[in-house]
Order: structure tokens, then C-alpha cells, then sequence
């Protein structure tokens, strides 16, 4: 009588996982195959897993492209199936954050379909200006500036926030004015508000509004960071990067990468996926 063999679960589905990625050729099994063995730490298969995950980050575009390219650059960082290199991670940890677009235009959008639908609807009968100026700012009047002026000074953060955007953008009858901008974008920073902080970093690290002075903007850069922020993590590690810090500049790519992906999962609806 022949033996019958069965199997965990768990190795079953390993099992299962396995035919349909070499079988198959299936690259959503491929990778999650590889990323099984990584779990696991399987160190006797790392190589072959690093392979893999090169060639599911360097192929045509696929869904999982993005998430490949990440697991590269995991195992450049890490030294897994790979000679550990950290410029390496650096550039794949940008490279799937930038393929994040790739995402959005080849995989429906219903956040951004419905927002470009609103848009659309808006402008059909108006300047497309005066539309955006409406949809960013409201109906921009001398009173309405004036209360809201008012209201910032008094300490209210949006308001603040308000005059940041307006200034930063201009609107209406108000002109674009970066010092005022830089004004109240640190008044609103030093009140704890994230994306001020995120702006004000970046005003610090290129000079723009402010005197250019990298301390004041890795200091607002890593509290907007510390706060959920995504583009302070790019600056961060752009400038380890620069300082040839490729250590830590890799550790704020990743972030940053991360941040990205868990956005476009977000609004895509993969969070499940």
C-alpha cells in the first residue's frame, strides 16, 4: 500500500506558493514566495531570493514592481543574498518611491478620479484660476483676509495655515510673498502643525524665504518626520546622502519609501492585498 505523505498548512501552501511561481510563472506568487523565505530567514536561499527580487524590480511593469524594488532594497541594506551596500539601497529605496506614479496611472484611482471629475466640473463654466484660486481659498475679499489675519495672530493654527498656502501660492488680489510665507510657516511650525514644519524644513534646506541653514532644517524636517511627514524623509536622506552618510541616508530613504507605498495602498485600496 503506498504511503500517503501529508503536510502542515503552512508548508502546504509553501508548497503551493512554489508551483505557482516556477510552474506558473506567476509574479505575484514569485513574490510572495521570496518574501516567505525572507520571513522565515531562510539564509541558505538568499541568493536565489535576492535574484528574484531583482528580476521582479527590473522586468516590465507589474503591480508588485514597486513592492520588489523595495524588497531590493531591503536586501542591499541588510546584506541579504547580496554584498551589503547602502548607496545601492539608497537608489532602489528612490526608485520604488518614484514608481509609486507608475502605480497610480496603470491601476484605477478612485480618489484621484473623483477629484479630477470635481475639478473638471468646476472649470467648465469659469477661469480656471479664479476655480482654483475658490477650490484652494475660498471667495478671497479684503474682509475675509483681514479675519483671518486677525484669528492667526490670535493663535489659531489654521488660519495660520491659511495665510501660509496664500502666501506661498497667491490668490485673488493677494500677491505671492515668500517672506510672509516663511512667517507663517514657522509661526505655525513652532505650534506643532506637521505640514508647516515639513515646508519649513524645506525652506531652511534650500534658502527659499529664509536664510539656507541645514541645521534649522534637519531639525524641522525630523520633527515633521517624527509626526507621519513623507517628503521630510526624502530631504533627510538627501542630505546624509550628500554628507556621504549612507547609512543613515538609507534609513530615511526606506522611510520615505514606506510612507509612500502605505500611501498609495491607502488609495488604491492594497492595504488588504
Amino acid at each position: 500500500m503506498k504511503e500517503i505523505i501529508t503536510y502542515s498548512p503552512e508548508l502546504q501552501h509553501l508548497f503551493d506558493m512554489w508551483h505557482h511561481a516556477t510552474d506558473l510563472n506567476n509574479v505575484n506568487a514569485q513574490f510572495n514566495l521570496a518574501c516567505c523565505f525572507v520571513k522565515i530567514k531562510q539564509k541558505k536561499h538568499a541568493k536565489k531570493v535576492f535574484s528574484l527580487f531583482k528580476k521582479l524590480a527590473n522586468q516590465d511593469y507589474t503591480k508588485i514592481q514597486t513592492d520588489a524594488q523595495f524588497m531590493l532594497a531591503k536586501c542591499y541594506e541588510n546584506g541579504y543574498g547580496i554584498q551589503k551596500s547602502y548607496p545601492r539601497a539608497i537608489r532602489w529605496y528612490e526608485t520604488a518611491a518614484n514608481n509609486v506614479v507608475n502605480d497610480l496611472i496603470n491601476n484605477p484611482d478612485p480618489v484621484g478620479d473623483t477629484a479630477n471629475k470635481a475639478l473638471e466640473k468646476a472649470i467648465e463654466s469659469q477661469n480656471i484660476d479664479e476655480t482654483l484660486d475658490e477650490i484652494l481659498f475660498g471667495k478671497i475679499t479684503p474682509e475675509l483676509i483681514n479675519c483671518i489675519t486677525e484669528s492667526a495672530y490670535s493663535g489659531d493654527v489654521e488660519a495660520q495655515i491659511y495665510l501660509m498656502n496664500l502666501y506661498n501660492l497667491g490668490g485673488g488680489y493677494i500677491e505671492e510673498d515668500i517672506k510672509k510665507c516663511a512667517y507663517w510657516t514657522e509661526t505655525a511650525a513652532k505650534n506643532g502643525n506637521t505640514e508647516a514644519m515639513e515646508n519649513l524644513g524645506n525652506m531652511y534646506y534650500y534658502g527659499k524665504g529664509v536664510k539656507q541653514d541645514y541645521k534649522s532644517a534637519l531639525y524641522w524636517l525630523e520633527k515633521a518626520s517624527s509626526q507621519g511627514a513623507e517628503y521630510s524623509c526624502y530631504l533627510l536622506g538627501k542630505y546624509y546622502e550628500s554628507q556621504k552618510q549612507y547609512k543613515e541616508s538609507a534609513k530615511w530613504y526606506r522611510t520615505y519609501a514606506e510612507r509612500k507605498i502605505k500611501w498609495r495602498n491607502k488609495r488604491l485600496g492594497w492595504e488588504k492585498r
